[in-house]
């Protein structure tokens, strides 16, 4: 069978190199992607030659971030259509980020453009039965249509290793792009109250984005010094944290988005066998048990977050249990085989 891969967002990041090394494997593979700066010549350069590259297929498959590619593939084809859908656009810009109001003319427009790529798909891979839930309920989709697929990561690049321990002391890291979802200052806030407790546990915080200059001035106000600031580095290099590090942090904020997903570097810590600490949100509840393969927190409260680390902290034996378990849950459920089976199982034996 011919398959073409389209996709908006890098061809790189890790899981549409995933799906465009299984698509390789299985089928006749050509693709039609951009690696411009930005999503506007992304899309702009996609398009002029998505039509031409389509011709003669048997199915498409799109990728991350396809939202307005999917309507348009359908005004040119009535062949099956899988697409990789992994978030809400209009979520994440109305409700997360907050950059127009749901009933401006951006916020309806983008959940036009949302509910008809959904539509319009044969196939929504997505990885949560929650979010699968959310959807269906809000865009009025079948729930047929939905493959509950777990996030893949580049496996090549973070797995599990031995390094030199970031500090002598207990450690947790926290990687990200500072956005909202991941409630950053509730991490400020409880490295505050573990210092004022006179608590030597330090933090590690890896990454860039909006509320990073929040943090820094809230850690200046507070003079923290158990804390420390980096930027974005190669995942190569950021795998050593991972591994480097006692704990690793996830989100701490609530909304319908964050109670639906389950994070990317949630997988990157199952995969290199660290303790993961996140809010318990109905996803998370959903693929992980708390103090058996994963840490949870009940609210979003610094003090919350606080005292937990310090509990974890005092027990080294649930600590090493947790890490673990979550290799073996991530070697289990969570790993790009398991993906590739279940692709294979309810996507690509249909399309024959």
């Amino acid at each position: 069978m011919k398959v073409l891969f389209t996709c908006a967002d890098r061809p790189t990041i890790s899981r549409n190199l995933f799906h465009r090394n299984i698509l390789r494997q299985k089928f006749e593979y050509s693709e039609c992607v951009s690696s411009a700066k930005g999503y506007a010549k992304r899309y702009l350069s996609i398009l002029s030659r998505l039509p031409f590259k389509m011709f003669g297929k048997d199915f498409y498959y799109v990728g991350y971030m396809g939202h307005f590619l999917v309507p348009f593939m359908r005004l040119l084809t009535r062949k099956p259509i899988v697409y990789d859908f992994y978030l809400s656009l209009y979520d994440v810009m109305c409700n997360d980020r907050k950059l127009f109001k749901p009933n401006s003319l951006l916020g309806r427009f983008t959940y036009f453009i949302e509910k008809q790529s959904l539509k319009r798909a044969d196939f929504i891979i997505v990885d949560t039965n929650k979010l699968i839930e959310t959807l269906s309920k809000e865009y009025d989709i079948p729930k047929e249509k939905f493959v509950r697929v777990p996030l893949t990561i580049n496996e090549a690049s973070v797995y599990p290793k031995e390094v030199e321990r970031y500090s002598q002391n207990f450690s947790v890291l926290y990687v990200g792009s500072y956005i909202p979802l991941h409630g950053t200052p509730v991490i400020i806030e409880a490295a505050r109250i573990l210092q004022e407790s006179g608590d030597d546990t330090r933090l590690l915080m890896i990454g860039e984005g909006p509320d990073l200059a929040k943090c820094k001035e809230l850690a200046a106000k507070y003079n923290l010094q158990n804390i420390e600031f980096k930027g974005f580095m190669p995942l190569e290099e950021l795998n050593h944290y991972y591994n480097a590090c006692d704990i690793n942090l996830g989100l701490f904020s609530r909304g319908e988005r964050a109670n639906s997903v389950v994070l990317n570097k949630t997988n990157d810590a199952f995969r290199v066998g660290r303790p993961h600490l996140t809010l318990e949100t109905d996803a998370m509840r959903e693929c992980f048990e708390d103090n058996h393969d994963i840490f949870f927190v009940k609210d979003t409260k610094a003090e919350s977050l606080a005292k937990r680390i310090l509990e974890i902290k005092s027990n080294p034996k649930l600590l090493e249990s947790v890490g673990k378990n979550s290799l073996e849950s991530y070697q289990k459920h969570l790993s790009n085989a398991r993906a590739k089976k279940i692709l294979e199982e309810f996507i690509f034996k249909k399309l024959k």
